[in-house]
């Protein structure tokens, strides 16, 4: 992490129409359907070789994991630019920062307000990298022509497995390791993203296996900025 001397945080200003806590909601949401399996055990549709609605769960399993993949990228955007437009105007978000790429605005506005950044091989960034490029697959996906040696079917399941291995849970992981790390660099919580940290009394209710991997988070960010 690059620092220098710090800039003096100015008051905050209340803006309206934000959207950054929603989006993390939704992505909560969609994180703990995914991890559940199915959002519903009733099927959508049962075709007579499925009566079981196998293929309805795994569905909405695919459902949920794109959700919490764009949703979490939603989160961060819209989160980057509330932070730039409080803390160094809104001229200076909309016409100067708002034409940069995700990772540009999340790596220059910490470092414009405080004069530190963050940690550019930290797991947050890291994160936002895998993040990025997962969001941009979904965006601008493109179908396969089909091919009778099936390797195109194979590729598929292939991609599809390590999308719910590991792109679903590091989008989710890199929302709150983000804020976390930005928190942490600010030395201030502003409300940009949402407070992933320990409640002073308690923690806010999530569902169980949600709540494990945010504590991995704590860990995982706290091991690396004691490693500073």
């Amino acid at each position: 992490m690059s620092s220098s001397e710090p800039f003096e945080i100015r008051d905050t200003y209340i803006r309206v129409d934000t959207m950054a806590d929603t989006y993390a909601r939704m992505a909560e949401q969609a994180f703990t359907l995914f991890l559940d399996g199915a959002a519903d055990p009733s099927p959508l549709f049962c075709p007579p070789h499925d009566p079981t609605g196998a293929m309805d769960r795994e569905e909405r399993k695919a459902v949920n994991g794109i959700k919490t993949i764009v949703f979490s990228a939603m989160a961060i955007e819209a989160a980057v630019f509330d932070l730039a437009a409080i803390q160094l105007g809104n001229k200076v978000a909309t016409d100067y920062l708002d034409k940069m790429d995700l990772l540009g605005k999340w790596m220059i506005v910490p470092r414009l307000i405080c004069g530190r950044s963050l940690k550019e091989e930290g797991p947050a960034v890291n994160g936002l990298k895998g993040l990025i490029k997962a969001r941009n697959a979904l965006v601008h996906h493109k179908s396969k022509e089909w091919d009778e040696a099936g390797k195109a079917e194979r590729a598929m399941r292939d991609r599809w497995a390590r999308f719910e291995k590991d792109q679903v849970p590091n989008a989710f992981k890199t929302l709150v390791l983000l804020s976390l790390e930005v928190d942490a660099v600010l030395e201030i919580f502003l409300g940009a993203l949402p407070f992933y940290g320990k409640e002073i009394y308690t923690d806010s209710p999530r569902h169980p296996s949600v709540e494990e991997v945010v504590q991995r988070c704590r860990n995982i960010h706290q091991k690396n900025w004691e490693a500073e």
